[in-house]
Protein backbone atom coordinates (compact mmCIF):
# COMPACT_ATOMS: atom_id res chain seq x y z
CA UNK A 1 0.00 0.00 0.00
CA UNK A 2 1.01 3.32 -1.24
CA UNK A 3 -0.12 6.63 0.91
CA UNK A 4 1.13 10.50 -0.24
CA UNK A 5 0.39 13.12 2.27
CA UNK A 6 0.07 16.29 0.45
CA UNK A 7 0.65 19.75 1.83
CA UNK A 8 0.64 19.29 5.46
CA UNK A 9 2.62 21.27 8.58
CA UNK A 10 5.39 18.71 9.40
CA UNK A 11 6.67 18.23 13.00
CA UNK A 12 8.84 15.38 12.93
CA UNK A 13 8.78 16.07 16.08
CA UNK A 14 11.48 19.40 14.83
CA UNK A 15 9.37 21.49 12.83
CA UNK A 16 10.09 21.35 9.28
CA UNK A 17 7.60 23.08 7.56
CA UNK A 18 4.93 22.41 4.75
CA UNK A 19 5.50 19.23 2.93
CA UNK A 20 4.65 15.97 1.59
CA UNK A 21 5.19 12.57 3.41
CA UNK A 22 5.72 9.62 0.71
CA UNK A 23 4.64 5.90 2.75
CA UNK A 24 4.96 2.58 0.86
CA UNK A 25 5.37 -0.65 2.02
CA UNK A 26 5.10 0.27 5.80
CA UNK A 27 7.97 2.67 5.92
CA UNK A 28 8.32 6.43 5.01
CA UNK A 29 10.07 6.60 1.68
CA UNK A 30 10.73 10.50 1.18
CA UNK A 31 9.70 13.83 3.13
CA UNK A 32 9.91 16.52 0.34
CA UNK A 33 8.73 20.00 -0.59
CA UNK A 34 6.57 18.71 -3.25
CA UNK A 35 5.91 14.98 -4.37
CA UNK A 36 4.41 14.32 -7.85
CA UNK A 37 1.89 11.29 -7.38
CA UNK A 38 1.75 11.50 -11.43
CA UNK A 39 5.68 10.43 -11.67
CA UNK A 40 5.47 7.42 -8.85
CA UNK A 41 4.51 3.73 -9.54
CA UNK A 42 1.71 1.83 -9.06
CA UNK A 43 -1.88 2.64 -6.97
CA UNK A 44 -1.06 5.65 -4.42
CA UNK A 45 -3.85 6.66 -2.40
CA UNK A 46 -3.37 10.79 -1.37
CA UNK A 47 -4.00 12.14 2.17
CA UNK A 48 -4.95 15.58 2.05
CA UNK A 49 -2.68 17.06 4.35
CA UNK A 50 -3.99 20.75 4.01
CA UNK A 51 -4.74 22.44 7.26
CA UNK A 52 -3.31 19.63 8.91
CA UNK A 53 0.22 19.03 11.68
CA UNK A 54 1.67 16.15 10.59
CA UNK A 55 3.45 14.44 13.63
CA UNK A 56 4.73 11.11 14.52
CA UNK A 57 2.47 8.18 15.89
CA UNK A 58 2.69 8.50 19.20
CA UNK A 59 4.91 6.07 21.34
CA UNK A 60 3.10 5.08 24.54
CA UNK A 61 5.38 3.18 27.26
CA UNK A 62 2.96 2.24 30.31
CA UNK A 63 -0.55 0.30 29.29
CA UNK A 64 -2.36 -2.43 30.57
CA UNK A 65 -3.31 -3.92 27.59
CA UNK A 66 -5.28 -6.81 29.61
CA UNK A 67 -6.79 -4.46 31.84
CA UNK A 68 -5.56 -3.60 35.41
CA UNK A 69 -7.42 -2.73 38.90
CA UNK A 70 -9.24 -5.37 40.98
CA UNK A 71 -8.35 -3.47 43.91
CA UNK A 72 -11.90 -2.79 45.21
CA UNK A 73 -13.03 -6.57 44.72
CA UNK A 74 -13.22 -8.75 41.19
CA UNK A 75 -15.89 -6.48 40.22
CA UNK A 76 -13.14 -3.62 39.92
CA UNK A 77 -11.10 -5.48 37.21
CA UNK A 78 -10.70 -3.30 34.55
CA UNK A 79 -11.58 -4.26 30.64
CA UNK A 80 -9.20 -5.39 27.91
CA UNK A 81 -7.59 -2.28 25.61
CA UNK A 82 -9.14 -1.97 22.04
CA UNK A 83 -7.59 -1.33 18.33
CA UNK A 84 -9.41 1.73 18.45
CA UNK A 85 -8.91 2.98 21.78
CA UNK A 86 -5.34 3.51 20.10
CA UNK A 87 -5.51 4.12 16.99
CA UNK A 88 -8.76 7.02 17.77
CA UNK A 89 -6.33 8.75 20.13
CA UNK A 90 -2.98 8.76 17.86
CA UNK A 91 -0.98 5.88 19.76
CA UNK A 92 0.66 3.71 17.19
CA UNK A 93 3.05 2.23 19.02
CA UNK A 94 2.73 0.99 22.81
CA UNK A 95 4.10 -1.25 25.71
CA UNK A 96 1.73 -3.38 27.60
CA UNK A 97 2.58 -4.38 31.77
CA UNK A 98 1.18 -6.18 34.62
CA UNK A 99 0.27 -3.73 37.77
CA UNK A 100 -0.51 -5.18 41.22
CA UNK A 101 -2.67 -7.88 40.31
CA UNK A 102 -0.77 -10.67 38.86
CA UNK A 103 -2.67 -13.23 40.53
CA UNK A 104 -5.95 -13.12 38.05
CA UNK A 105 -3.68 -11.33 35.49
CA UNK A 106 -0.85 -13.56 33.97
CA UNK A 107 2.06 -12.63 31.75
CA UNK A 108 1.33 -15.35 28.86
CA UNK A 109 -2.31 -13.60 28.34
CA UNK A 110 -0.32 -10.06 27.76
CA UNK A 111 1.78 -11.91 25.64
CA UNK A 112 -0.91 -13.01 23.93
CA UNK A 113 -2.93 -9.59 23.79
CA UNK A 114 0.61 -7.99 22.82
CA UNK A 115 0.72 -9.87 19.70
CA UNK A 116 -2.95 -9.36 18.88
CA UNK A 117 -2.17 -5.73 18.79
CA UNK A 118 0.73 -6.76 16.33
CA UNK A 119 -1.24 -8.58 14.20
CA UNK A 120 -4.43 -5.98 14.13
CA UNK A 121 -2.02 -3.21 13.02
CA UNK A 122 0.09 -1.23 15.65
CA UNK A 123 3.58 -2.21 16.79
CA UNK A 124 3.36 -3.58 20.70
CA UNK A 125 5.94 -4.45 22.90
CA UNK A 126 6.11 -5.85 26.48
CA UNK A 127 7.69 -6.58 30.02
CA UNK A 128 7.60 -9.42 32.20
CA UNK A 129 6.85 -9.30 36.03
CA UNK A 130 4.76 -7.41 38.14
CA UNK A 131 4.56 -5.52 41.11
CA UNK A 132 6.12 -8.31 43.44
CA UNK A 133 9.23 -10.28 43.52
CA UNK A 134 9.79 -13.28 42.49
CA UNK A 135 8.57 -11.62 38.91
CA UNK A 136 5.85 -14.07 37.52
CA UNK A 137 7.12 -14.81 33.92
CA UNK A 138 6.34 -17.36 31.19
CA UNK A 139 9.82 -19.49 31.41
CA UNK A 140 10.37 -19.34 34.42
CA UNK A 141 13.02 -16.64 34.81
CA UNK A 142 12.98 -13.18 33.91
CA UNK A 143 16.62 -13.53 31.96
CA UNK A 144 15.09 -16.08 29.74
CA UNK A 145 12.14 -14.01 28.77
CA UNK A 146 13.77 -11.20 27.80
CA UNK A 147 15.99 -13.88 25.52
CA UNK A 148 14.29 -15.57 24.12
CA UNK A 149 10.29 -13.85 23.64
CA UNK A 150 10.68 -11.40 21.07
CA UNK A 151 8.44 -8.79 21.92
CA UNK A 152 9.60 -8.55 25.95
CA UNK A 153 11.98 -5.92 26.57
CA UNK A 154 12.66 -5.78 30.20
CA UNK A 155 10.60 -6.25 33.79
CA UNK A 156 8.27 -4.52 35.86
CA UNK A 157 8.59 -3.92 39.89
CA UNK A 158 7.05 -1.38 42.52
CA UNK A 159 9.02 -0.07 45.32
CA UNK A 160 7.79 2.86 48.03
CA UNK A 161 4.23 1.27 47.77
CA UNK A 162 1.97 -0.54 50.17
CA UNK A 163 0.41 -2.92 47.64
CA UNK A 164 4.40 -4.16 46.22
CA UNK A 165 7.43 -5.99 48.01
CA UNK A 166 10.02 -4.34 50.45
CA UNK A 167 12.97 -4.87 47.90
CA UNK A 168 16.32 -5.51 49.36
CA UNK A 169 19.66 -5.24 47.57
CA UNK A 170 20.67 -8.31 47.05
CA UNK A 171 17.44 -9.10 45.31
CA UNK A 172 17.57 -5.49 43.31
CA UNK A 173 21.07 -6.19 42.21
CA UNK A 174 20.17 -9.87 40.88
CA UNK A 175 17.17 -8.89 39.31
CA UNK A 176 19.17 -5.76 37.55
CA UNK A 177 21.75 -8.43 36.64
CA UNK A 178 19.52 -10.37 35.13
CA UNK A 179 17.98 -8.00 32.49
CA UNK A 180 21.43 -6.44 32.26
CA UNK A 181 23.09 -9.67 30.80
CA UNK A 182 19.35 -10.96 28.75
CA UNK A 183 19.43 -7.26 26.70
CA UNK A 184 23.24 -7.73 25.96
CA UNK A 185 22.29 -11.77 24.60
CA UNK A 186 19.16 -10.29 23.05
CA UNK A 187 20.40 -6.92 21.79
CA UNK A 188 17.58 -5.25 23.26
CA UNK A 189 17.07 -2.19 25.64
CA UNK A 190 16.69 -4.22 29.13
CA UNK A 191 14.36 -1.72 31.24
CA UNK A 192 12.98 -2.17 34.68
CA UNK A 193 9.96 -0.22 35.00
CA UNK A 194 9.40 1.10 38.32
CA UNK A 195 6.07 1.55 40.06
CA UNK A 196 7.26 4.47 42.55
CA UNK A 197 4.30 4.69 44.72
CA UNK A 198 3.96 7.16 47.32
CA UNK A 199 5.72 5.86 50.18
CA UNK A 200 8.75 6.49 52.63
CA UNK A 201 11.63 5.15 50.60
CA UNK A 202 11.18 6.58 47.22
CA UNK A 203 13.36 6.13 45.36
CA UNK A 204 16.15 5.33 47.76
CA UNK A 205 16.06 1.76 46.65
CA UNK A 206 17.27 2.09 43.23
CA UNK A 207 19.57 4.59 44.29
CA UNK A 208 21.27 2.74 46.74
CA UNK A 209 21.98 -0.35 44.46
CA UNK A 210 23.68 2.64 42.00
CA UNK A 211 25.69 3.70 44.69
CA UNK A 212 26.96 0.03 45.77
CA UNK A 213 27.51 -1.37 42.60
CA UNK A 214 28.28 -0.92 38.89
CA UNK A 215 25.09 -0.91 37.43
CA UNK A 216 23.79 1.81 34.89
CA UNK A 217 21.02 3.95 35.94
CA UNK A 218 19.75 3.41 32.71
CA UNK A 219 18.51 -0.24 33.31
CA UNK A 220 15.72 2.29 35.36
CA UNK A 221 12.20 3.60 34.56
CA UNK A 222 10.71 5.08 37.35
CA UNK A 223 7.07 5.83 36.53
CA UNK A 224 4.13 8.01 38.01
CA UNK A 225 7.41 10.44 38.78
CA UNK A 226 4.93 13.90 38.18
CA UNK A 227 3.90 14.24 41.51
CA UNK A 228 6.03 17.01 44.13
CA UNK A 229 6.62 14.12 46.64
CA UNK A 230 8.88 12.19 43.88
CA UNK A 231 9.86 14.92 41.03
CA UNK A 232 12.79 15.57 42.92
CA UNK A 233 14.39 12.43 43.27
CA UNK A 234 13.26 11.72 39.38
CA UNK A 235 14.79 14.58 38.26
CA UNK A 236 18.51 13.03 40.22
CA UNK A 237 17.78 9.71 38.86
CA UNK A 238 17.65 11.10 35.46
CA UNK A 239 20.53 13.63 35.43
CA UNK A 240 22.72 9.87 36.32
CA UNK A 241 21.20 9.06 33.12
CA UNK A 242 17.98 7.37 33.36
CA UNK A 243 14.31 8.06 31.71
CA UNK A 244 11.56 8.95 33.92
CA UNK A 245 8.34 8.91 32.95
CA UNK A 246 5.17 10.99 33.89
CA UNK A 247 1.63 9.83 33.67
CA UNK A 248 -0.94 11.82 31.83
CA UNK A 249 -3.67 13.85 33.39
CA UNK A 250 -6.68 13.75 31.97
CA UNK A 251 -8.45 16.71 33.94
CA UNK A 252 -6.30 19.46 35.88
CA UNK A 253 -7.97 19.96 38.90
CA UNK A 254 -5.09 21.99 40.53
CA UNK A 255 -4.58 19.12 43.20
CA UNK A 256 -1.76 19.39 45.51
CA UNK A 257 -0.79 15.85 44.59
CA UNK A 258 -0.09 15.95 41.29
CA UNK A 259 1.68 17.45 38.49
CA UNK A 260 0.54 17.83 34.80
CA UNK A 261 3.05 16.27 32.28
CA UNK A 262 2.48 19.60 30.56
CA UNK A 263 4.06 21.27 33.26
CA UNK A 264 6.17 18.23 34.34
CA UNK A 265 7.96 18.44 30.61
CA UNK A 266 8.35 22.50 31.13
CA UNK A 267 10.30 21.59 34.25
CA UNK A 268 12.06 18.81 32.92
CA UNK A 269 13.45 21.56 29.94
CA UNK A 270 14.78 23.88 33.09
CA UNK A 271 16.46 21.22 34.76
CA UNK A 272 17.94 20.58 31.65
CA UNK A 273 16.79 16.62 31.15
CA UNK A 274 14.34 17.29 28.48
CA UNK A 275 15.89 14.49 26.69
CA UNK A 276 15.29 12.25 29.49
CA UNK A 277 11.40 12.56 30.31
CA UNK A 278 8.59 10.55 29.18
CA UNK A 279 4.89 10.76 29.75
CA UNK A 280 2.65 7.89 29.10
CA UNK A 281 -1.38 7.36 29.43
CA UNK A 282 -1.24 4.09 32.12
CA UNK A 283 -4.55 2.94 29.78
CA UNK A 284 -6.17 0.01 31.22
CA UNK A 285 -4.77 0.83 34.90
CA UNK A 286 -7.10 1.63 37.52
CA UNK A 287 -6.66 4.96 39.03
CA UNK A 288 -7.57 4.28 42.92
CA UNK A 289 -9.27 7.17 44.89
CA UNK A 290 -7.75 6.10 48.80
CA UNK A 291 -8.90 7.48 51.78
CA UNK A 292 -6.93 9.33 54.14
CA UNK A 293 -4.50 6.50 55.64
CA UNK A 294 -4.43 4.56 52.20
CA UNK A 295 -6.51 1.77 53.90
CA UNK A 296 -9.82 1.68 52.00
CA UNK A 297 -10.50 2.41 48.30
CA UNK A 298 -13.47 4.87 47.90
CA UNK A 299 -13.61 5.53 44.34
CA UNK A 300 -12.22 4.06 40.82
CA UNK A 301 -11.42 5.37 37.38
CA UNK A 302 -9.47 4.13 34.66
CA UNK A 303 -6.68 5.53 32.34
CA UNK A 304 -7.31 6.11 29.13
CA UNK A 305 -4.99 6.30 26.02
CA UNK A 306 -6.12 9.98 25.15
CA UNK A 307 -4.36 11.66 28.01
CA UNK A 308 -1.17 11.55 26.03
CA UNK A 309 -2.56 14.21 23.30
CA UNK A 310 -4.84 15.77 26.58
CA UNK A 311 -1.18 16.81 27.72
CA UNK A 312 0.36 17.32 24.26
CA UNK A 313 -2.92 20.37 23.83
CA UNK A 314 -2.35 21.34 27.34
CA UNK A 315 1.45 22.08 26.41
CA UNK A 316 0.86 24.04 23.55
CA UNK A 317 -1.68 25.87 25.68
CA UNK A 318 0.59 26.36 28.47
CA UNK A 319 3.09 27.82 25.98
CA UNK A 320 5.20 25.23 25.07
CA UNK A 321 5.88 24.90 21.73
CA UNK A 322 4.48 21.54 19.55
CA UNK A 323 8.25 20.05 19.07
CA UNK A 324 8.62 20.57 22.79
CA UNK A 325 5.47 18.51 24.10
CA UNK A 326 5.16 15.96 21.76
CA UNK A 327 9.09 14.79 22.47
CA UNK A 328 8.40 12.71 25.48
CA UNK A 329 5.95 10.85 23.92
CA UNK A 330 7.33 10.42 20.02
CA UNK A 331 11.31 10.63 20.01
CA UNK A 332 12.30 10.19 23.85
CA UNK A 333 9.82 7.83 24.48
CA UNK A 334 11.39 5.24 21.60
CA UNK A 335 14.34 5.74 22.80
CA UNK A 336 13.40 4.63 26.33
CA UNK A 337 12.24 1.56 24.73
CA UNK A 338 14.93 0.67 21.95
CA UNK A 339 13.02 1.35 19.20
CA UNK A 340 14.73 4.74 18.41
CA UNK A 341 16.10 3.18 14.96
CA UNK A 342 12.34 3.46 13.44
CA UNK A 343 10.08 4.91 15.56
CA UNK A 344 9.12 8.52 17.01
CA UNK A 345 10.31 10.48 14.65
CA UNK A 346 9.02 11.49 10.61
CA UNK A 347 12.28 10.59 9.01
CA UNK A 348 12.77 8.45 5.56
CA UNK A 349 13.32 4.73 6.58
CA UNK A 350 11.49 4.57 9.29
CA UNK A 351 8.01 3.05 10.61
CA UNK A 352 5.40 4.65 8.56
CA UNK A 353 3.30 5.82 11.92
CA UNK A 354 1.80 9.25 11.42
CA UNK A 355 -0.74 11.21 12.83
CA UNK A 356 -2.85 13.94 11.51
CA UNK A 357 -4.10 16.72 13.84
CA UNK A 358 -6.20 19.89 13.25
CA UNK A 359 -3.81 22.52 12.84
CA UNK A 360 -6.19 25.10 15.16
CA UNK A 361 -7.91 22.26 17.02
CA UNK A 362 -5.34 19.96 17.31
CA UNK A 363 -7.69 17.50 17.22
CA UNK A 364 -7.16 14.04 15.83
CA UNK A 365 -7.91 13.56 12.16
CA UNK A 366 -6.21 10.50 10.85
CA UNK A 367 -4.05 8.14 12.19
CA UNK A 368 -1.55 6.07 9.86
CA UNK A 369 0.20 2.95 11.56
CA UNK A 370 2.88 1.04 9.88
CA UNK A 371 1.36 2.52 6.21
CA UNK A 372 -2.01 1.28 6.92
CA UNK A 373 -4.60 3.79 7.13
CA UNK A 374 -6.63 3.53 10.58
CA UNK A 375 -8.09 6.69 11.10
CA UNK A 376 -9.41 8.91 8.57
CA UNK A 377 -11.28 12.00 9.44
CA UNK A 378 -11.62 11.05 13.07
CA UNK A 379 -13.08 8.07 11.95
CA UNK A 380 -12.26 4.49 12.21
CA UNK A 381 -12.00 2.50 8.97
CA UNK A 382 -9.73 -0.25 10.75
CA UNK A 383 -11.20 -2.35 13.98
CA UNK A 384 -10.23 -4.76 16.20
CA UNK A 385 -11.15 -8.26 15.55
CA UNK A 386 -14.24 -8.31 17.88
CA UNK A 387 -15.02 -4.59 17.49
Amino acid sequence: MQLLIKGADVFAPVALGRKDIMISNGKILAIEESINEAGLVGPVEVVDGKGKLAIPGLVDTHQHFIGGGGEGGYQTRTPELTLTQQTLNGVTTALGLLGTDSLSRHVESLYAKTQAFNAEGITAVMITGAYHLPSPTITGSVQRDIAFIEPIIGVKLAVSDHRGPFVTRDELGHLVSEVRVASLIANKKGIITVHTGAGKACLDQVFDILEVSDYQPERFVPTHINRPDTWKSAVRLAKMGAYIDGTGILHDDGGAGKITCADATRMSIEEGIESRFTFSSDAGGSMPKWNENRTRIIGMGVGTPDSLLIEVRRGVEKGLTLSQILAPVTINAAHQIGLEDRKGQLVPGFDGDVVLLDQDSLQLTDTIARGQWMVANGQAIVKGTFE
